[in-house]
Parts: C-alpha cells; structure tokens; sequence
C-alpha cells in the first residue's frame, strides 16, 4: 500500500496556509477516532512525520524537530516541527519550526542535525528545490535558534559539486576550533557514501569526499548519516538503501539502518581506521532514519523514525503517519552499541502487575519485564478472535511474527523478522503503546521496533517465562492537547 500513487503532486506539495481549517479538523477528527494512535510516543496531530531532525540539548531543554508534511498522511512538502522537552514526560508544543519559502527549499525542508555553539543552536537541513523538469537541486544550509527560541534561516553553505541529486541530510559536529559536516550522499558511479566536509567558520567549507572503509560497494544510497564518538571510538550510523543479505536476519526490510565502529577517522587518507564489521542496531519491522545527540549529563541519546519510506501503515486512512522512537541512551559495550530507554520514561510507569499465563490488559499502552531462563519461550499480544502478533524465541534466535494481526500490510516484505539470541538468560523489556512496539533484547544490543495493528486489543499471553511482569503507562503530556 502506498497512498502517494492516490495523490497528484500538485497536491502533495500545497503548503500549510493552503490546507483549510475545514480539511485540518477533518484530519484531527480523523485520528482522534484512531485507537492505534500512541499516548506517549511522539506522533503528528495530522499529516506525516518521518526522519527526526534537531535534535539537541540547548538552553536547558531536549529539542526535539521532525520532518511533517501537514496536507495528509503522504510524502510531500516538508516542515520542520519543533517540540521540547525537560524530561521526556511534559513536553512543549512549538508547532512549525522551520518552513519552506526560498529558493533553495521551495520543494521543502529536508533533513539535517543541530549544533549547539556560541550560545545558539544551529540547525542544519537540505535545501529541496525542484526545477521545471522536476529535477532536484539540493544544498545544504543552516539557520540558528536563539535562547528566545527565534529561528532565523542563514541560507545555503555548500552546493552540489560531486554527487547525484541524492545529497542530502546534513550532520554537524565541532572539534579543535573546526566543523565538520557528513551528508548522506550517491555517488556518480551511483554508490551510497557518507561524504565529509571540514571548515574554519560555517562559512567556507572544503570538501573532502567520501569516508572510506571495506563498505564501498554497499547499496546506492546512504541517508541520514551521522559520526560521533563514544569512549574514544569513532562510529559511523546511516540507513543504507538497496542492501540484502543472505542470512536470516540483516536488512530484511524495504530499508534498514546500520553502524560501523572504528579506531578514528583519519583525514588525511579519509580511511575510519580499525573498523568492525558493520552491525544492524534494529531487527523489526519499522526502524529507519536514527539521529544522536549528547545532552548535559553527556548521554549520547537516539532517536529514530518508526516507519519507513514507500510503505504506509493502516493508520493512513486516520489522516496520520508515523512516530517517533523513544529516546534510547547509547553505551559502548564489547564491540555493540547498546541501548535503553532513558531513565526519565520509568516516570509514566504504573504499578508493578506480575502475572502468568494470560492477563487481561486495562489498557493498551504498557511495558513488560520479562525474565528469561529457559531456551523457548512465547508472548501473544491478542483480541478474544485470535487476532495476534507473536514474539517468541528458540535457543538461536528471537522472532517477531506478525502475520495474524486485524490488518496486515507490506506483506510483499514479509510477515517475520527474526534477530540472534546471544544468550539464554536475560531480561527483555517490551514497551507498548496502541499500536507500536518498542523490544529490547539482547540487553539492549539489539532491539525489535514494530508496529502492529490488533483491533480490539485485550489479551496478552506468555508461555515459558520465568517471570512476567506489566506496568501501564501514563500518556506524556503537551503533545496532543
């Protein structure tokens, strides 16, 4: 299913002011009457979200912006939407952040990271212009955010000299008095790379091509880059685009994501010197376009896209789409990037229920503690039809069967993602919210984020699990009011 086919571009690309107050209660009405709709996961009062951008630690708040296109549940003419937040419980609404009305963002304002300096935050997207032939002309630019929260566009730092009309999503970081800058980009020979720039001031940046590692060769598109560094290692995360594998577990979906850990990147041979092989942090069915960010406690902190392009989820004809991850602190551990929900979400937990066998749900956005001890083990989330999505595990390996559900979609990519199961005892926590999941296995070195669609949910089932412990979970608040 893909609702982009039922649109014309004429219509994707209508701006805000140009959608009536008649449309935009129809599609607040419409979503309103969505129980998949989360409660305490990030989501658009309509329209589509997609790829997190901005995000940042400045002036005492998590800065949280994500790409919306606000006439319908499509891809189409992007906006930043800002949000903010103190402790991922109350949030702030700022509504548009950024929006497209130059020249160089006449088609939208794409991707990019935030950089705090010189007491602002500065937010850096991809400039989307089409010409008259429907051709694409990106660059990328910048603009600043102030304390008082005024957002001022700078314009276009760097024009497309290199790279095919794929150049896009921008990443900013400082070191040593200089900025450095990847973009997510398609070579000539039509190869995904993450390209590198350097400069002295924002100003003049110079160009210093491709990060090279054994990975050349590897899809034809690279988006969303991002390169930071954690405990001295240098790290390379991206979304890779037209990759397979042979095994039964990596790049499954339509597009995964994935990271390479390495010595240091060495700018004079361009080389990420000593580097692993490259691993998938997420093993689901919806988990795409991941951005980090380091906070003041020095968290390195991730957020990704629950979604994925060219595939839309049965929530579309609710006039929405799209969601974002919860925030996920990264560690460095044995050569994985480990992750788990930041400490402030076990504010929206409730009461510790334990149960076995079957409990009967009060509500459907909740966490699950589940110890493992034995080499199998099940859990159904049901209605009293048998409608389910399964999660169950042998001595190898978890799976994610979804193939059950009330509505089933993007079946032409398959019903079940599996993941390696790296040890038999551990403790996997399960967060569910309506209509997505977020499975952390593994302890936190892999994940499994989905959605799923079970009218009616009530029931959930466990089979083989030393013990099982729920929690409900308190909607966050400011998002949706």
């Amino acid at each position: 299913m893909n609702v982009n086919s039922n649109w014309t571009v004429e219509q994707r690309y209508r701006r805000l002011e140009q959608i009536t107050s008649h449309e935009v209660a129809e599609m607040e009405s419409a979503r309103v009457a969505d129980s998949g709709f989360p409660s305490y996961h990030i989501a658009p009062k309509f329209g589509l979200l997609n790829d997190p951008n901005g995000l940042c630690y400045f002036n005492g708040e998590h800065h949280i912006f994500y790409q919306w296109t606000p006439v319908g549940p499509v891809h189409g003419m992007k906006y930043w939407y800002h949000l903010s937040t103190k402790d991922f419980v109350h949030f702030t609404d700022h509504g548009v952040g950024l929006e497209p009305g130059d020249d160089y963002d006449s088609h939208g304002v794409y991707s990019g990271g935030a950089l705090v300096d010189n007491e602002q935050a500065l937010l850096f997207f991809t400039g989307n212009k089409r010409d008259e032939d429907w051709i694409r002309e990106p660059t990328q630019c910048f603009a600043t955010m102030t304390a008082e929260g005024t957002i001022e566009k700078q314009g276009v730092i760097i024009e497309n000299d290199h790279y095919t009309e794929h150049f896009r999503d921008p990443k900013v970081w400082k070191k040593d008095d200089q900025y450095f800058m990847v973009v997510g980009a398609q070579t000539p020979a039509e190869r995904g790379s993450m390209v590198l720039y350097q400069s002295p001031d924002l100003e003049t940046w110079q160009h210093k091509g491709p990060i090279k590692t054994r990975y050349q060769d590897f899809g034809y598109m690279w988006e969303c880059p991002d390169f930071f560094e954690i405990d001295g290692k240098s790290i390379m995360l991206f979304s890779p685009q037209g990759v397979s594998s042979s095994n039964a577990y990596d790049f499954k979906n339509i597009y995964s994501v994935a990271y390479i850990i390495g010595d240091r990147l060495n700018l004079e041979s361009m080389e990420l010197e000593g580097h692993q092989d490259i691993i998938q942090p997420d093993y689901g069915f919806d988990f795409y376009a991941p951005q980090t960010y380091l906070d003041e406690q020095g968290r390195r902190i991730l957020i990704a896209w629950i979604g994925l392009p060219d595939i839309d989820a049965p929530s579309v004809k609710n006039q929405w789409a799209g969601m974002l991850s919860l925030p996920r602190e990264l560690r460095l551990e044995e050569g994985y990037l480990v992750q788990s929900p930041v400490a402030e979400i076990d504010e929206l937990k409730g009461k510790k229920e334990v149960f076995s066998g079957t409990h009967v749900l009060n509500q459907t956005s909740f966490m699950l503690r589940l110890e493992l001890e034995s080499d199998e083990f099940s859990l159904e989330l049901r209605n009293e039809r048998g409608d389910k999505v399964i999660f169950s595990a042998d001595e190898n390996e978890f799976t994610l069967d979804r193939s059950q559900m009330s509505q089933n979609y993007a079946q032409e990519f398959g019903d079940v993602r599996k993941a390696p199961r790296l040890s038999k005892r551990q403790v996997i926590v399960v967060y569910v919210d309506n209509s997505v999941m977020e499975i952390f296995i593994n302890g936190g070195r892999h994940t499994m984020t989905s959605r799923f669609f079970i009218d009616d949910l009530q029931l959930v089932s466990e089979q083989g699990i030393a013990r099982a412990c729920y929690y409900s979970m308190q909607p966050v608040t400011g998002l949706f009011d």
